[in-house]
């Protein structure tokens, strides 16, 4: 029998359902079975539920529910894949701009990436990612920020002003990360691997330039799929730190 990456083994269809999507877009071979199936036993890693994992062989497993977290079971079922199962240090990468690469590198291996729309989206993304961690890991843990877009990375670091203190943030030189061809996620990826300098507040601190105020109005037009604009006056309470992106298109909803 040839040995998959990973087994789901439950009965529950509705995680049957969320896992295909998730492990096609992962790009790993897998295998649906029940528990207590054979096939179960050539995967590498298993993906269950609490309650059916007692009947499946103990070994490299994922536990998940209903309502599981695609992007932290994506981390956790490809840091077993690695064979980092409880790293020592984990770096987030940053690339910000009109849309964020965001990389979660383990003891040096990249594990996973995303694109993210918004300063805010990435910055959620990156809160979970760091909460997942320090329920379930005991790791060292780093931002790495890149410093490409003035405008844009002090936008994300306003998000995660309430990470965690034993959370380190750095601020990283962006040059040469970006290559032609290559996603904002490879970006992310070389930013991770770059040691950067400590934020300061400083660097939250943006002046009302009319190029911000044209990026920013972008930014929501795409945001909105042009149904809305964004005026002049709002733009300029976001750079202000009045604001936020969400917070105004929250009020449009409204």
């Amino acid at each position: 029998m040839s040995r998959c990456d990973v087994a789901v083994a439950t009965r529950n269809s509705r995680i049957h359902y969320l896992m295909v999507s998730l492990l096609k877009r992962l790009g790993v071979t897998f295998v649906l079975c029940i528990p207590d199936d054979d096939e179960c036993k050539s995967a590498k890693v298993i993906v269950t539920t609490e309650e059916e994992s007692k009947s499946v062989a103990k070994g490299s497993l994922v536990v998940v529910e209903d309502t599981f977290n695609p992007d932290t079971t994506a981390i956790e079922i490809m840091l077993r894949l690695l064979e980092i199962p409880e790293p020592t240090q984990v770096v987030v990468g940053v690339d910000p701009g009109m849309r964020f690469g965001l990389a979660f590198v383990a003891n040096g291996t990249p594990v996973y990436t995303r694109t993210v729309q918004s300063p805010s989206g990435a910055a959620e993304k990156t809160h979970q990612w760091i909460t997942h961690l320090q329920h379930n890991h005991r790791t060292e843990i780093l931002i790495r920020v890149g410093m490409g877009s003035r405008l844009y990375s002090a936008l994300f670091l306003r998000g995660i002003r309430s990470i965690p203190k034993d959370v380190n943030v750095e601020l990283v030189d962006e040059r040469h990360t970006t290559r032609v061809g290559k996603s904002d996620q490879s970006s992310a990826v070389l930013i991770a691997a770059r040691k950067g300098r400590p934020v300061t507040e400083d660097d939250l601190v943006l002046d009302v330039k009319q190029g911000y105020v044209k990026s920013l109005k972008r930014l929501f037009t795409r945001l909105t799929d042009g149904g809305r604009t964004l005026s002049t006056a709002d733009a300029r309470a976001i750079l202000l730190d009045e604001t936020t992106v969400d917070g105004i298109l929250n009020e449009s909803d409204h």
